[in-house]
């Protein structure tokens, strides 16, 4: 075992970095190759380490196990970016899938002249992220708008969010949705697709490409719905319903290795640090998030979302965090873990729906005072801002309304 220190890979092309480290098997070629890539470009350097050429890059990456997608991968990019005057739009969540492809096309635009096209950054914070994730991602997302003004990028970043009226606790505990699950799964359209739609309609694109960190390795289930929506080439598909929106997938053919691989190898933009997602990912998995060995088990497997998601059973994410010394995290778990118990007592909920048909409808009333009363007992164990004012207001407006009927 090397010890638990980190190896600091400098491939010199674009100022690429690696932290390989944490539990490297004395047998890892990761190290051996990485030395000599980078010993043999500062030899051969004759120009500005940040404009490095795209052929010493490749060359570089080409030496490290299993990296030719990598290799290939910026290439893609720089074409598909040359190709069309659409503007971009990148998904970014702050995740290892999303934050590999904001790398890739800043180093891909590195490597462009004339770069026309504006490339929009966007994340969409539901209200209900997992704090310290969402505290990283924006912090990722400040830093990139920096650093990217300073190369001279035309990289900006919105923060989107849904209306007061569509936010989690709104629904739940003001208008009575029963918190989800995997049969009414009514959370991601209003939480996470809906706030994207309406900024793309806001800015009257006639045409946009969306770029996403999507693969078809994540699940079967992805793997499924990428294979219905392709197109002649595999790195691009159709967005149903929108003719001129284009989807393009750089890393859809990426192991979860490859995704680390990128992570850890590409330094800039340097504000979003391998480091700091790698060891967020190892506290929510319970995974090492370094790359142990080429062929060994994939790391850093957690799948980060709403600390209110009663879709994952049991809370995995949160009680791994608490785990490993996120004890603020507990009562959010707790009021997550009461929630997804209460949904199923048929007491707590009206005996017909809103539109009046027989069967279960929303949560009761007395149940949603209740709700707001352990989730304000939560945001005051915790120390965290787990709701707003604006938003309590919101959910008065919605008990009048009911009390009304």
């Amino acid at each position: 075992m090397v010890g638990v220190g980190y190896y600091w890979i400098q491939c010199r092309v674009g100022y690429y970095l690696s932290e390989v480290g944490q539990a490297v098997t004395s047998d890892s070629p990761y190290p051996t190759f990485a030395r000599n890539c980078a010993t043999d470009l500062s030899e051969r350097r004759s120009m500005s380490v940040e404009r490095s050429s795209t052929r010493e890059m490749i060359q570089c990456l080409r030496r490290l196990p299993n990296s030719a997608q990598l290799a290939e991968t910026i290439p893609r990019i720089i074409a598909a970016y040359k190709t069309g005057n659409e503007p971009w739009i990148v998904g970014y969540s702050g995740g290892k899938d999303s934050t590999a492809v904001v790398k890739l096309v800043f180093q891909s635009l590195l490597r462009i002249r004339d770069r026309p096209k504006p490339v929009t950054v966007i994340y969409c914070d539901t209200g209900v992220e997992i704090p310290m994730a969402s505290a990283l991602a924006r912090k990722a997302l400040r830093g990139l708008v920096r650093e990217s003004r300073a190369f001279g990028l035309p990289i900006c970043a919105r923060v989107l969010s849904p209306p007061l009226t569509e936010r989690f606790f709104v629904k739940v505990i003001g208008r009575g949705y029963p918190p989800p699950t995997d049969k009414f799964r009514w959370c991601t359209d209003r939480l996470r697709i809906d706030p994207v739609s309406r900024f793309l309609e806001s800015e009257k694109l006639r045409s946009a490409t969306v770029v996403l960190g999507v693969r078809e390795s994540e699940s079967p289930t992805r793997h499924l719905t990428l294979k219905e929506n392709r197109t002649h080439n595999r790195f691009w598909r159709k967005q149903r319903g929108e003719r001129n929106r284009h989807l393009f997938l750089p890393i859809v053919d990426y192991s979860i290795h490859d995704v680390w691989l990128v992570n850890l190898l590409v330094d800039r933009p340097r504000t979003l640090r391998a480091k700091e997602v790698a060891d967020l990912y190892a506290e929510a998995s319970a995974e090492c998030p370094a790359v142990r060995d080429v062929k060994g088990a994939p790391c850093g497997k957690a799948r980060f979302g709403c600390w209110t998601c009663t879709v994952a059973k049991n809370g995995v994410t949160l009680r791994n965090l608490i785990s490993h010394g996120e004890h603020r995290l507990e009562p959010l778990l707790q009021f997550r873990l009461w929630m997804e118990k209460e949904r199923s007592q048929p007491n707590n909920r009206w005996p017909r729906r809103r539109n009046g048909k027989p069967g279960l409808g929303p949560m009761t009333l007395e149940w949603r005072r209740v709700a707001l009363n352990e989730l304000l007992k939560a945001q005051e164990q915790s120390g965290l801002n787990l709701i707003g004012p604006e938003e309590i207001l919101a959910i008065h407006r919605e008990w009048a309304a009911d009390d009304a009927r």
